[in-house]
């Protein structure tokens, strides 16, 4: 009588994976993904590269020298901690590419080449590398290396000309592609990008950021706008109204504003991650969550306005006061410009969406973005930081296990809370 083959020798001997029909013995009750880690890694890259493109496009070649620098320090860096921990998780590549990528899509394109390398040793040696490799740690890695480098370089990463903070630049359309954001010209004030012509000589253009302009808004030391619509009287302080004074809406959605390589276009940016949604890596209800709760903050949160004799007026956007000139559709634009000046729609697609740092279950994901969100936007209108989204994102990751121990599967024929109800009783 014949032994029995092996599972290893069936495969063998039939050249066929295992539990693909062929032997039912094999495929129960062993459930097999269609799609391993690497896939995804390595799709979520392809994603990615959506954001990148529109960068190169705004920003010029060095944004594709700084995101090719990022990926080659993250997968260099990880290969030689690897030989030194022997971390069984670092092995693969294709995770440092994606961090890499994504540390990218957070930087200037004007930023020297030294940022982008030391923020990749953070990233793979402090965000992962310590925790134990893919799948252990705890933040999302390419936002601890980001973290690092607003620590570290914060002149260096606000503006190209460190007497100049509150100005960046962008590429004039013209040079778009081609031209080197670090050849910025002395233009200032320009409101439409489309247009506008580059000074002689150079190929960039030094623009206002819009969140410095908005930051005026929501502080009440020195109020700097009268109102937030469109008013052709003159102010009764002979202040600009703050609309006024950004750039047109459908440029801020197209990205013609100073900010990351990956931040500023959210038409890419929409486009690309509702292709990770229709390819089930990420659920539409946790960028969705993430992006109404922060403009429901950024709705229901004051703003003050210059008034008579230096006076001060507080008012909220949503609320209509026809002496400021703040009627409703002018609220509606107001939340759509705080959310457009951030990197919110980055945060909420690529960043909070990592799978090892974000909740398991449905509802945990809701209650991580909800509170991801409006703590972005929190910090965007009262705490003076450059990267408010990314810093909401990290202390959301904080509190994923916290929430994964509340939030728990539902087990079938028990309600949902039932743990919390026994350990009571047991208590």
């Amino acid at each position: 009588m014949t032994e029995p083959m092996s599972q290893s020798e069936i495969h063998v001997a039939s050249d066929e994976p295992v539990g693909t029909g062929r032997f039912p013995a094999f495929e129960s009750p062993f459930l097999h993904a269609p799609e391993g880690a690497r896939t995804i890694f390595l799709v979520t890259l392809a994603a990615a590269c959506g954001p990148l493109l529109g960068g190169i496009v705004l920003f010029g070649w060095r944004a594709a020298l700084v995101a090719a620098i990022s990926i080659v320090s993250c997968a260099a860096i990880e290969r030689a901690y690897f030989f030194v921990s022997r971390t069984p998780a670092l092995l693969g590549r294709s995770h440092a590419y994606l961090t890499g990528m994504l540390l990218a899509l957070t930087l200037p394109a004007y930023v020297p080449w030294y940022v982008p390398v030391v923020a990749s040793a953070f990233a793979i040696i402090v965000g992962k590398g310590i925790f134990g490799g893919v799948g252990h740690f705890i933040w999302q890695p390419a936002l601890v290396g980001r973290l690092a480098a607003a620590v570290l370089f914060s002149t260096t990463l606000i503006s190209p000309l460190p007497d100049r903070p509150t100005v960046g630049p962008i590429l004039a359309p013209s040079k778009m592609l081609v031209g080197n954001i670090r050849s910025a010209g002395t233009k200032f004030g320009a409101r439409r990008w489309r247009g506008e012509s580059s000074p002689i000589g150079q190929d960039a253009l030094l623009v206002e950021r819009p969140e410095v302009t908005l930051k005026s808004l929501t502080s009440s030391r020195q109020p700097g706008f009268s109102g937030l619509a469109s008013r052709h009287e003159a102010s009764a302080a002979n202040r600009p109204l703050a609309i006024m004074s950004l750039p047109p809406i459908d440029e801020m959605i197209i990205g013609a504003r100073p900010g990351g390589i990956g931040e500023t276009c959210v038409v890419v940016i929409l486009v690309a991650g509702l292709y990770l949604v229709y390819r089930n890596y990420v659920r539409l209800h946790l960028p969705l969550a993430f992006i109404v709760s922060a403009g429901c903050v950024a709705a229901v949160s004051p703003v003050y306005f210059a008034g008579i004799g230096n006076t001060v007026i507080k008012a909220w956007p949503l609320a209509s006061a026809e002496h400021l000139g703040t009627r409703l559709d002018a609220g509606l634009i107001y939340v759509a410009y705080q959310l457009l000046s951030g990197e919110f729609f980055l945060a909420a697609f690529f960043l909070a969406t990592e799978t090892t740092s974000r909740p398991v279950t449905g509802g945990g994901q809701v209650i991580y973005a909800v509170t991801g969100g409006a703590l972005a936007m929190l910090l965007k209108l009262h705490v003076d930081m450059p990267i408010p989204a990314y810093m909401a994102v990290l202390a959301a990751n904080t509190m994923t296990i916290m929430i994964d121990s509340f939030w728990r599967p539902r087990v079938f024929g028990q309600k949902r809370f039932a743990f919390l109800r026994r350990n009571k009783q047991s208590i």
